[in-house]
């Protein structure tokens, strides 16, 4: 039975999956905690999504003007371009005409990541990208240039979070008041936008579109359910999802499985468990307290 769990760990191909996994984990976690209390889970989704765009942008311009072919620097900035673009053209759209965020959401992101793969299939003799490893990604075939990648945007963005922390809590849960006492909200807004933009970029290649959001909500929808605290919350959803990407990867070893699909899973089951078993905000938890109301008979007839 040891073995199972020691006989990984002695490979290099899971250790590289280990320690990138539990980097992106950490940071989508922390992040992800504000994305949801803002109620901006389908943005992480339309940048991931978006970055298809950018992707291929970069790696057409890297191969016409430099003859370099799947050069990462070259992808990264034009991913990261793609990501900023989406959020102004979604913040132009909604601000200028009476079309919700969401809505703007859904029709800008889906048009770019169209534009994305419209390009890529234009230029296919100059882009060789495989869309179904940009979705699904590949998280046991981790380079180390992924790693390094993530590590120092996990830097910067955990920086600037822990910096700034009060700014993004007064605006995050009043915004009229930070308003009031002179915060730029929406400066700190674009500044929160241009984190999860980073993360969702410097992750995609490495995890893959669906992990990267799955990553970015579920592990913070998970610590939502026991904490009523943002500092526990995000301590919370980072380390459930350290536990998904542990949990998943061992899964996907002793079945055989797709990395990213076994990570998700393995996060989903968590966030189900604790949804059932949560001590204030749990299903057994609201049964109980239905269960422990007076009946409105016996309120009416005491009153009578």
């Amino acid at each position: 039975m040891v073995e199972l769990f020691i006989s990984p760990l002695t490979e290099t191909y899971f250790q590289k999956a280990l320690i990138g996994g539990c980097i992106v984990a950490i940071v989508a976690g922390v992040v992800g905690c504000l994305v949801v209390l803002r109620r901006m889970a389908f943005l992480g989704d339309a940048l991931s999504h978006a970055m298809i765009a950018g992707v291929a942008g970069g790696y057409l311009v890297m191969k016409l003007l430099f003859g370099l072919e799947a050069h990462a620097p070259g992808m990264l900035l034009g991913s990261l371009i793609a990501a900023i673009a989406t959020v102004a053209l979604i913040s132009f759209v909604s601000r200028i005409s009476r079309v919700k965020e969401d809505t703007a959401i859904g029709i800008m992101y889906t048009g770019i990541f169209a534009l994305g793969v419209v390009a890529v299939s234009v230029f296919r003799h100059y882009i060789h990208i495989d869309l179904m490893h940009f979705i699904m990604g590949d998280i046991l075939g981790v380079a180390d240039s992924d790693l390094w990648a993530s590590a120092f945007v996990a830097a910067i963005v955990l920086t600037i979070l822990i910096l700034f922390y009060r700014h993004f809590q007064i605006s995050t849960f009043d915004p009229i008041m930070a308003a009031s006492i002179g915060l730029p909200v929406l400066f700190i807004d674009y500044v929160l936008t241009t984190c999860v933009s980073l993360v969702v970029v410097s992750a995609v290649s490495m995890v893959g579109v669906i992990l990267v959001v799955g990553l970015l909500i579920t592990p913070a929808a998970t610590a939502y359910l026991l904490s009523d605290r943002l500092e526990k919350m995000m301590v919370l959803s980072a380390l459930f999802g350290v536990t998904s990407v542990v949990g998943g990867l061992y899964i996907c070893v002793w079945l055989d499985s797709s990395g990213g699909g076994a990570i998700m899973l393995f996060c989903t089951l968590q966030f189900l468990v604790v949804l059932a078993v949560a001590p204030k905000y749990g299903l057994f938890a609201r049964w109980l307290r239905l269960r422990n109301l007076i009946p409105q008979q016996v309120i009416e007839d005491t009153l009578t």
